[in-house]
């Protein structure tokens, strides 16, 4: 008989600040006629999308089989702009409600539902069938996972938002489930409040040998949603230890709350997610540092759980100490600290903060493969004609940081790989990337224009030859705004008429978010609100590429939940190394 083998782990999930979770109250009518129904639909305009045409249709048929009805017609709520006290304006007017439709991949930081039963208002959310568990989680991390949800097939739906037939019958198919959402009894168990509790044990997984053990782990994981699909390092009782040897914090200091479901981020919890996504102990402060920049509470770590990535930027002295990748494939696969470190980071998210990568990742989109270690960029200071990101921000020579900034996108800017006939061509392609064509460009994105966050990750020969002309970080920053900066009073009349025959053209070809009509007194489009909100970070080879990695709102924006007035950036110093000459 073969000998069993053993394979126990300690438990990666974080202990949850607040586990409470409450159960509906509210009454559902018991007749809709002589009520008043507010309908609050999902309206965004900028970016096209809107959920009208289903609740005009919605909207006949309550009144066909309820003549006596009355509809309230709103937009929904749950962004930081519309706080969750706006439902007690809107309870105030109506006596039950409907709100959706919802068809995005994100999630609001509020529950509009979870809202207005909070308000003690019964109603039922409505989203497309994709997202539905993706609608469960939202309302269960807002505390109330029992808010009656009516699904709307995905395809349907959105065909149909420019076929008012098509629409009808949508509408057709789920209103039967609408109505019976408002009037049907709570049941007791949609009214039991509950704590969230889990097994909070070392788990013991056993098999006929390693590899049997180890898939039931691993099974564990995926079944849990405690993994990013890769494969994993178990974070045994030994393995946590040898981690924690790289920091002297102790293993219970709290770091921060992770998001989604604000676990709390103690450093063993830490340590066990270094060691599942195969970090060593000398990395470890860098992965706690980075931790307490995204749950600082002025950092918007909401944002990064939903789809947009954080980009992690590393400078000073420890770098070169832990061997870091900053020069050719920084991004790429390859290296192990750079790797394990971004997936550590992420393994956080998952593990601590309870992110079920089957929904937070891309519920209803494509995903992005990045998010398996983020983005992750060691600044190349050797290379480098200018001071350091860390002495840019106010720290010493010998002092090491992390920044993080959420990011949308990023465009490729000049490489060397790309000829240029003289340097005054290259400097224009660097210039071109901030210009009005740009999607980084603030005047593209209303209203959250004064939020834009620009990182600019240059590689060492552009950085070289700027320098060489007399360029210094802030001189460049100054530049580049004042060559792309549209200011009707700045401008000559000569000016003023190109760019209107220019938009006139754009205009033609159905493309642009300016117009001719745009260019009179008081026109002024900026490609960042201010200097600061540009940061300039010189990283790669010198045969490498400029990359511009950009956001509309920013981590620290004004959009941002508690955040008073705008900074342009979280940047923390790495503490707590025990193995490492810096970083102490």
């Amino acid at each position: 008989m073969s000998q069993q083998v053993s394979l126990e782990i300690l438990e990666p999930r974080g202990v949850l600040s607040d586990p409470k979770r409450e159960g509906l109250f509210a009454p559902r009518l018991s007749d809709l006629n002589g009520r008043t129904i507010a309908l609050m639909g999902i309206n965004i305009p900028v970016f096209h999308t809107s959920s009208e045409p289903f609740f005009e249709v919605v909207e006949r048929r309550l009144r066909e089989r309820y003549p006596k009805v009355n509809i309230l017609r709103m937009n929904s709520f749950g962004t930081p702009i519309d706080p969750p006290e706006k439902a007690y304006e809107v309870a105030a007017k109506c006596d039950a409600w409907l709100e959706g439709v919802k068809d995005a991949h994100t999630q609001g930081r509020h529950d509009a539902g979870v809202c207005m039963e909070r308000a003690g208002r019964p109603g039922v959310s409505i989203c497309v069938d994709v997202l539905r568990r993706a609608k469960e989680a939202g309302q269960d991390l807002y505390g109330m996972p029992g808010v009656r949800i009516v699904t709307v097939p995905a395809t349907d739906y959105n065909a149909a938002k420019d076929d008012p037939g098509l629409m009808e019958r949508v509408v057709d198919g789920c209103i039967d489930a609408i109505i019976e959402g408002l009037t049907k009894p709570l049941t007791e168990e949609e009214k039991r409040s509950f704590d969230l509790t889990f097994d909070e044990g070392p788990k013991t997984f056993t098999g006929g040998c390693y590899s049997e053990a180890y898939e039931k782990f691993m099974e564990y994981c995926m079944t849990n949603h405690l993994g990013d699909g890769l494969a994993l390092a178990p974070p045994t009782k030994e393995a946590v230890e040898w981690m924690l040897s790289g920091t002297s914090y102790p293993r219970d200091r709290v770091i921060g709350l992770v998001e989604p479901k604000l676990g709390k981020a103690t450093v063993e919890k830490i340590a066990i997610a270094a060691v599942m996504a195969g970090a060593k102990p000398e990395w470890l402060p860098v992965i706690i540092a980075i931790m307490e920049v995204l749950t600082d509470p002025g950092f918007n770590q909401f944002h990064i759980v939903n789809e947009i990535l954080p980009a992690i930027f590393v400078s000073g002295p420890i770098v070169k100490e832990l061997g870091l990748n900053n020069k050719v494939g920084y991004l790429a696969p390859g290296t192990r600290a750079n790797s394990a470190i971004g997936r550590a980071v992420l393994m956080c998210m998952i593990t601590i903060g309870w992110r079920d990568m089957t929904i937070y990742a891309s519920p209803g989109g494509a995903g992005r493969p990045a998010a398996y270690a983020n983005i992750f960029v060691a600044e190349n200071q050797e290379e480098s004609p200018w001071e350091s990101w860390a002495e840019q921000n106010g720290f010493g020579p010998e002092e090491s940081v992390v920044t993080a900034c959420e990011f949308l996108g990023e465009y490729g800017g000049p490489a060397e790989i790309v000829g240029y006939p003289d340097f005054d061509a290259k400097l224009a392609a660097l210039t071109k990337m901030f210009g009005r064509k740009g999607g980084a460009f603030a005047s593209g994105l209303p209203p959250f224009a004064a939020g834009v966050r620009l990182m600019l990750v240059m590689h060492p020969t552009l950085a070289r030859q700027l320098a060489a002309r007399g360029f210094t970080k802030q001189s460049l920053i100054q530049y580049l705004y004042d060559r792309n900066v549209i200011d009707y009073d700045r401008m000559t009349e000569e000016q003023r008429e190109a760019l209107r025959e220019e938009l006139r053209l754009e205009s033609l070809l159905g493309r642009g978010a300016m117009r001719p009509e745009d260019v009179k007194p008081g026109l002024h489009r900026e490609p960042f609100s201010k200097p600061e909100h540009l940061m300039v970070l010189v990283s790669g080879s010198g045969s490498g590429q400029t990359q511009l990695y950009y956001t509309s709102t920013g981590s620290t924006a004004g959009i941002a939940e508690g955040i008073h007035g705008q900074r342009p950036w979280m940047t923390k110093a790495i503490r707590g190394a025990a193995l490492t000459k810096y970083g102490r």
